[in-house]
Parts: structure tokens; sequence; C-alpha cells
């Protein structure tokens, strides 16, 4: 049997109703590395092409979010939230607010150390396709709904994304040597 072999956690997603509040309570409470922050709309990275074929649920469209990322204790936050106006539109954020009744963690992006045996692993031996599946920034990430095995979802992007991303091999090697122990 083959194990989703992960070996780094780099981003937690959140998804809330308001981005601006969501933002506000995050400083107010945790705290955020503020030289970090950056926004991003849909609208604009699809219109710039750093989002392409995107499906959610296996078909291939245009859905409205915006986002805020940040550092915060080391790791990646991904703060989302529907795009006014676009609250009743079905979408990886809208769909998970409903669901769970509001805010909460989304996912978790996680680089695998075999990527594309565990891919393959979830989709022949699991029979899982992906949530959300698309290419950011000529990247492949995939999300797949393992709530049911694990409760929760997980990301399976290309790279390591937030602080860590500035991390040599050897850093992230030190990092994750828990596994030799």
């Amino acid at each position: 049997m083959t194990k989703l072999n992960m070996d780094l956690v780099c981003q937690v997603a959140v998804m809330v109703n308001d981005l601006e509040e969501g933002l506000a309570d995050f400083r107010e409470l945790m705290g955020i590395d503020e030289t970090s922050v950056s926004y991003s709309d849909s609208r604009d990275a699809y219109a710039e092409g750093r989002l392409t074929e995107v499906k959610y649920k296996g078909i291939e469209g245009v859905y409205h979010y915006h986002q805020y990322n940040f550092y915060m204790g080391g790791m990646d936050i991904e703060l989302f939230a529907p795009l006014p106006g676009y609250e009743e539109e079905s979408n990886v954020v809208t769909d998970f607010l409903k669901e769970n009744g509001g805010p909460g963690i989304h996912h978790l992006n996680i680089r695998m150390v075999n990527r594309e045996e565990g891919i393959d692993y979830l989709k022949n031996d699991l029979g899982k396709v992906p949530l959300y599946d698309l290419y950011h920034l000529g990247r492949h990430c995939a999300y797949y709904d393992l709530r049911e095995e694990l409760g929760m979802i997980i990301e399976y992007g290309m790279r390591v994304v937030g602080p860590r991303a500035s991390m040599t091999e050897d850093e992230i090697d030190k990092l994750i040597r828990y596994r030799e122990d």
C-alpha cells in the first residue's frame, strides 16, 4: 500500500465570510507579520493568467473569491472569502462556508515526498478526484477531500509556499529529519 508521504506543511487555509473582518480578527487575536500581507482577487488572477484550468468538483469555470496571505508563526496563512456579489455562487469558498455554518480551516497545503505516486494512489486506489484543481502561476495544485478519512482537505501543491519557501533544501531536511529518528 502506498502512503501519502507528506514531509512539510506549508500553509493553512481559512475560509471567512468577510475578508477585511477576518484579517482584522487575526491581527487582533494572533498578531501577524504585517510585512508579509498580500492581497489577491480571483478576477485579476484569471485576467492576468495567474489562474488557469480551474475546476471545482470537476467543472471548469471562473470562480469568484478574494484572499489575503500572510505569515504567522513560521507558516503561511491563506485567508479566503467570497467576493461581494458572489456569495451565492457555488465555489470552493462559498460551499465550505455554507456546509460548515461559517468560518473555519479549509485545508492544509502540504509538500509530498512522492507527489505523483501519492496522487496516483488517491485516484486509482482510493477513487478520489480533486475537489478543486487548478494551475497557479503555471504550477499544478490539487485539493483532495479527505474529511471522511482524515477529517480534512489537503492541497498537494508543487512548491513550498510562505516563509518556508526561502529555506534551503538543507534547512528543510533539518526541519523534517524527525522521520529518520
